[in-house]
């Protein structure tokens, strides 16, 4: 039961962040220590990241509903590339880390991973 929630839960905090992108991208865009950009940029950074937040939670959701733990793998392919990509960033391109985000997707991923082994071994 509990290798279902997991992903459950992660899918619909995602699907959360997917709704603020579309509802309020401004306070979106602040809740991961950014600025709404203006024009065709903000266009592409709302597109992208609600893109983003609704592509992994709606992935999870479905592989938590149905039981089927193929589906996480694109949650854990977002979340933890996400994560490869911001130390690279820190790392090669000079930015900060954003140590918070990188936790969050680390341990997401983790746990996510964790589902999913549990879910295999059901089947």
């Amino acid at each position: 039961m509990w290798a279902r929630l997991i992903p459950g839960i992660i899918g619909a905090i995602m699907m959360l962040s997917a709704f603020n992108w579309i509802i309020d991208p401004s306070s979106a865009a602040a809740g991961l220590s950014m600025s709404l950009l203006e024009g065709e940029g903000g266009n592409t950074q709302i597109g992208d990241f609600t893109s983003f937040f609704f592509t992994a939670g709606l992935m999870s959701i479905i592989g938590a509903y149905r039981n089927e733990h193929v589906w996480i793998y694109a949650t854990i392919s977002l979340l933890g590339s996400a994560a490869i990509f911001r130390i690279y960033a820190a790392l090669i391109h000079g930015t900060e880390f954003l140590m918070s985000a990188i936790f969050i997707e680390i341990f997401s991923s983790t746990m996510l991973l964790i589902s999913v082994r549990k879910i295999k071994s059901v089947d």
